[in-house]
């Protein structure tokens, strides 16, 4: 019961203290423990940005600047909603994306919205 009791008082000090000793340790632990569990449980905290981004690397070839823009620009949900915004209802210019692209590209994420709401 001693040990337990100890055991408790320095996982609640780990916790708790905010030194930079302990701070920097405890962060990078609950970073790598969260990362590891939604990795394990397969949850796609973002449905449309995922299949977005899935669907245009199949169907249109790109080259490597144009893969990085995907990657970065279609990382949540609502950056999704946002190009599609921007760039398919209001027509403003996208520096990797024009005409064809463009259209390609908007079919896929209004289908991609489309199939997520549906579910």
């Amino acid at each position: 019961m001693k040990k337990f009791f100890i055991l408790v008082i320095v996982i609640l000090a780990f916790f708790t203290v905010d030194h930079p000793l302990v701070k920097e340790p405890r962060k990078r632990l609950l970073g790598e423990g969260v990362g590891f569990l939604s990795s394990k449980t397969k949850v796609d905290r973002f449905p449309v940005a995922t299949k977005t981004r899935n669907n245009i690397n199949k169907q249109l070839a790109l080259s490597k600047s144009e893969q990085d823009y995907v990657a970065k620009t279609f990382t949540t949900d609502e950056s999704v909603k946002v190009f599609e915004l921007r760039y398919c209802r209001q027509g403003d210019l996208n520096l990797y994306f024009y005409e064809e692209q463009l259209t390609t590209v908007c079919h896929i994420i209004k289908e991609s919205l489309a199939q997520v709401r549906v579910k």
